[in-house]
């Protein structure tokens, strides 16, 4: 066990609101609720994230416990446990964790994608945290292992779903079933490669250049934009708006993205266009999340000292 294992529970979920909380804050953030305006949406605002975000710290905390308990005494502490030993009590919280998110937001869906994915990860990290003595390697490796552990949870998962889906039911459905796309399922299954590839180099290249937490993760988004298939794009409209969004998005990156006056008024230019047409990239907002928790998560763990 790590040598802060007293206070793992602690540690993880507070981690994982700050994901939460950073996220929502981070501004401006095109057609997305942050600190100046709602966005692309009318039912929530930026203290219904707070709200919800303050409201999930039980859940990830549940989660840590969770694998605790099941890791406890084992005699062979070495090796993972099969997903299924833990995955239905997972799913369980998830949706206890969904319903009082619903309580807090009065039936608005503020944070539904990043129980699933911060959930998931939570667990990963935990399983991770009982299996290894040692701080990581690197922090690359680390990222990596907790990712793919994701990807091992949720490929059969993903395939007995989306093998049984006669009818739409959901965006991710519908749009497997028109467009082959596999949503918040599919980012889970690749162990979160978006995040991974365009969301946390970004952050991490824009930190190094010496600019404001906030304005590297509003570059992450940016670029996270021009590459994701974003589902609540497509359900809100089509692909062809995605598309065109994308476009958008890839033009304020060419002006300078936040490192140039020019960008920055793009970006603002791009968040009033958001708004005016109903455009919400909310895959791309949890994918933001995913990708400064995996950094967080990095930071505490692979110490440096």
């Amino acid at each position: 066990m790590h040598k802060t294992h007293d206070n793992i529970p602690i540690i993880i979920s507070e981690l994982a609101v700050k994901a939460l909380l950073y996220e929502v804050s981070a501004t401006p953030k095109p057609g997305l609720v942050d600190r100046a305006n709602n966005g692309a949406h009318r039912d929530m605002d930026f203290y219904t994230f707070i709200d919800s975000s303050v409201g999930l710290g039980q859940y990830f905390s549940e989660i840590v416990h969770l694998i605790l308990d099941k890791y406890e005494d084992r005699s062979d502490p070495e090796i993972y446990l099969a997903p299924n030993a833990f995955f239905s009590d997972l799913q369980a919280l998830g949706i206890e964790a969904e319903r009082k998110m619903f309580k807090v937001t009065n039936h608005v869906n503020t944070h539904k994608g990043a129980i699933y994915a911060l959930g998931l990860i939570t667990c990963a990290v935990s399983e991770w945290l009982c299996i290894h003595k040692e701080r990581p390697q690197s922090p690359d490796i680390f990222i990596k292992e907790i990712t793919d552990r994701v990807g091992v949870y949720i490929q059969p998962v993903l395939t007995e779903q989306f093998s049984k889906v006669k009818e739409a039911h959901t965006y991710g459905e519908a749009q497997y079933r028109t467009l082959g796309l596999t949503g918040a399922r599919g980012e889970a299954a690749s162990g979160y490669m978006n995040a991974r590839k365009w969301g946390l180099p970004v952050i991490e290249e824009a930190l190094n250049k010496g600019v404001s937490l906030n304005d590297a993760l509003i570059q992450a988004l940016l670029v996270l934009m021009c590459h994701l298939e974003d589902s609540n794009v497509i359900g809100r409209h089509d692909y062809k708006t995605l598309e065109l969004s994308q476009a958008k998005a890839k033009s304020v990156i060419d002006a300078g993205g936040v490192y140039t006056a020019s960008g920055r008024h793009a970006i603002q230019q791009y968040d009033l266009w958001c708004i005016e047409n109903y455009i919400s990239h909310g895959g791309c907002a949890d994918l933001l999340a995913v990708s400064l928790y995996l950094k967080l998560l990095s930071d505490k763990f692979y110490d440096k000292n």
